[in-house]
């Protein structure tokens, strides 16, 4: 049992307090060094030696002793009970507490526990309330991405023979497409070309669209299929910087090996006619000439074709990526929010300096 409890406790000299129990003294020991324990508190029965609370001196317990000189002293103490209004002398405060309090012990440890699980209650609540704060402003996050997606998959393409394929591509308001192309087999035997639906690097920023020529342009026909990002005449031009200054990125999947992409990039040359502000419906195209081997269509079982498909990730950046972080930004899961995407690009970007861009830059006509 640890010491006596009182309402007055604080104003008692600090010898009659026990430094382990922080109450009056009960049933004191002291040790070689002269401070003093309750009895209880110091525990001696299974100790061969106690080091002091106060001092850190060592002493035997054989050397302990019951203090009754201070016990004596104690009971001339002026006394008020914690636990009501009674007040007296402290060699009479025990029976009082035994008579009256027998059980307020027990009392101020139920209280004590209460309080203590109810400040982990306040502070588990204050981390929920938290976290639902964040969670809230998150799904307010996707609703907004999700409108925008909405925006892009209403935007109508003109031209017929292409409305079955257009049904599995995403125009998209975020400067990101990603382009199924069917039916390669066919296309690339009959030399064909395929155009995107159009997609817009905001929802009031430029509008473009991309082609890719199964057979190549004139000077490298039959060897390799060229890609071509062409701007087309937007509602929001008139406000827009001009010439075109974004950095275009160009990805075919490999959907097998992640480290087996085919990945281009360049930069506008701001000085191309194909990156001024359009005077017609589109520009002239410009892009990679050499981006697919045409071989590649003729292998059988490939990693890039999946049920007679192709998959390509355009991006269109303000802010350059340089060419080695590349692929590792195709790695990143599409399932994943455009945020959370943009979030680890940033990262990448921050660990690596940017470095300058290799152009290869080509021109066809994209009227369509």
């Amino acid at each position: 049992m640890v010491g006596f409890n009182s309402e007055n406790r604080n104003a008692i000299d600090v010898k009659y307090i026990c430094q382990i129990c922080n109450l009056i003294l009960r049933n004191p020991v002291q040790l070689d060094c002269g401070h003093r324990f309750c009895s209880s508190c110091l525990d001696t029965e299974y100790q061969a030696s106690i080091a002091c609370h106060q001092c850190q001196r060592v002493t035997s317990t054989n050397n302990t002793f019951y203090d009754r000189g201070i016990q004596n002293d104690m009971e001339k103490l002026s006394i008020n009970c914690y636990a009501c209004r009674w007040s007296g002398l402290f060699k009479n405060y025990e029976e009082h507490l035994t008579k009256y309090h027998l059980n307020a012990s027990h009392k101020s440890k139920i209280k004590n526990n209460i309080m203590f699980q109810l400040k982990l209650l306040t502070e588990k609540f204050r981390e929920l309330s938290t976290n639902l704060r964040i969670l809230k402003a998150i799904t307010q996050q996707l609703v907004n991405q999700s409108a925008l997606y909405q925006l892009g998959t209403e935007e109508k393409i003109p031209s017929v023979e292409n409305i079955h394929q257009n049904q599995t591509n995403v125009s998209a308001h975020n400067g990101i497409l990603l382009w199924r192309i069917n039916n390669i087999k066919d296309r690339s035997n009959n030399s064909e070309s395929a155009t995107s639906p159009p997609f817009y690097t905001s929802l009031d920023g430029y509008k473009l669209c991309v082609r890719l020529y199964f057979n190549g342009n004139d000077t490298d026909q039959s060897t390799y299929s060229s890609i071509f990002i062409v701007l087309m005449r937007g509602d929001y031009d008139a406000i827009l910087d001009w010439p075109f200054n974004y950095q275009v990125i160009f990805c075919l999947y490999n959907l097998i090996n992640q480290d087996n992409h085919i990945i281009e990039s360049f930069q506008p040359d701001i000085n191309l006619k194909a990156f001024q502000k359009p005077q017609s419906d589109m520009n002239v195209g410009c892009g990679i000439s050499k981006f697919i081997p045409r071989t590649l269509f003729e292998q059988e079982n490939n990693s890039f074709i999946h049920d007679d498909s192709i998959y390509i990730k355009v991006m269109i950046r303000k802010n350059p990526i340089a060419n080695f972080i590349l692929p590792y930004v195709m790695k990143i899961d599409l399932a994943w929010p455009i945020y959370i995407q943009e979030e680890i690009i940033q990262e990448l970007i921050q660990r690596y300096p940017i470095q300058s861009f290799k152009l290869s830059l080509t021109f066809k006509s994209s009227t369509l």
